[in-house]
């Protein structure tokens, strides 16, 4: 009966790490050696019931050495701990890597905050402090225009409020494109729209945008993170791809918030601009998706365009 027993136990043992084992391969990424050690440990516990059976049907109960048999129970038990023991182990690393994650997108949302509120600051600067100077210019050249007769010094005078016109315009776009008020006051979908109205572009290029979200506010990390993920596409778009239809869908269901983004331009090598050539601005791009923990997906090859998937887990911002 002790070797029926012996087996019994071996066995149990051995199928216990062999599931263990396998449980963990997706957290090794489907590590080669990982994956031969756990059909190893398979192999040996069906070894065991195979040795089981034999005993069952020979009906010998007892034989062999007690010590040799318990042996083989014990190297059992010490495989399972082993591997309980390693299941911890990785357990432990991927807390650790989600701590990490964790940490690294709340550095990259603060970075990404204080650069906005510096733009914000710098754009009220610009709006409240010099546009006020500049039409109070505009003013008192208009008195001096009007108390003048000569030609000469009216064609100045006129150039001259021409040029602050083009000041203040110049500086309200300036102060726009630092921190958009749109965006702030009525939300992302109508920001973006405001921004393609105002962007210069080919004369076959079109742009279709479209969104479920209407006036929906999110939270305002969210906002201004597409918002500039958007604006940096569609300049690689105008600037690099020579496309002829922009495709920008916003949509936001069940609590995902997705942009899907379309050109049919001459496309790219994925692998070499996401990692040789970060002047590209995707770099840029993937580091303000990770700031606001969301995914990022690049599809693209040489003359077949470029199809940009942005998901993120999200609520509504009350």
């Amino acid at each position: 009966m002790t070797i029926f027993i012996a087996l019994i136990f071996s066995m149990a043992f051995q199928f216990a790490a062999a599931v263990i084992s396998i449980s963990l391969i997706r957290q090794t990424k489907y590590n080669f050696s990982w994956v031969i050690l756990s059909i190893a440990f398979l192999l040996m516990a069906f070894r065991r019931m195979v040795d089981l059976v034999d005993v069952w049907r020979s009906g010998i109960w007892i034989t062999g050495s007690p010590v040799s048999t318990w042996t083989a129970v014990a190297i059992s038990v010490f495989i399972l701990v082993g591997v309980i023991y390693i299941k911890r182990i990785f357990n432990l690393q991927k807390r650790i890597d989600d701590l990490k994650k964790q940490s690294e997108s709340r550095v990259l949302s603060a970075i990404i905050k204080t650069e906005e509120n510096e733009r914000l600051k710098f754009s009220k600067e610009l709006h409240d402090g010099l546009g006020p100077l500049l039409s109070s210019i505009k003013m008192s050249i208009s008195a001096l225009e009007a108390g003048t007769s000569e030609p000469a010094d009216k064609k100045i005078l006129d150039n001259t409020s021409k040029l602050i016109d083009e000041s203040v315009a110049t500086i309200k776009e300036i102060s726009n494109k630092l921190s958009p008020h749109i965006l702030n006051n009525f939300g992302l979908l109508k920001a973006v729209r405001s921004f393609i109205d105002r962007i210069e572009t080919p004369g076959n290029l079109k742009i279709k945008v479209n969104s479920n979200i209407e006036d929906t506010r999110f939270d305002y990390n969210i906002e201004v993170v597409l918002y500039r993920i958007i604006c940096e596409l569609i300049n690689n778009t105008v600037k690099h791809a020579d496309a002829s239809e922009i495709n920008v869908d916003l949509y936001y269901n069940d609590n995902r918030l997705t942009l899907d983004y379309f050109d049919n331009g001459k496309g790219f090598d994925t692998e070499k601009v996401l990692s040789l050539q970060p002047g590209m601005g995707y770099s840029n791009i993937q580091s303000r998706i990770k700031s606001i923990n969301g995914t990022l997906d690049v599809v693209s090859n040489e003359d077949e365009g470029v199809c940009i998937n942005v998901a993120i887990k999200t609520g509504k911002h009350e």
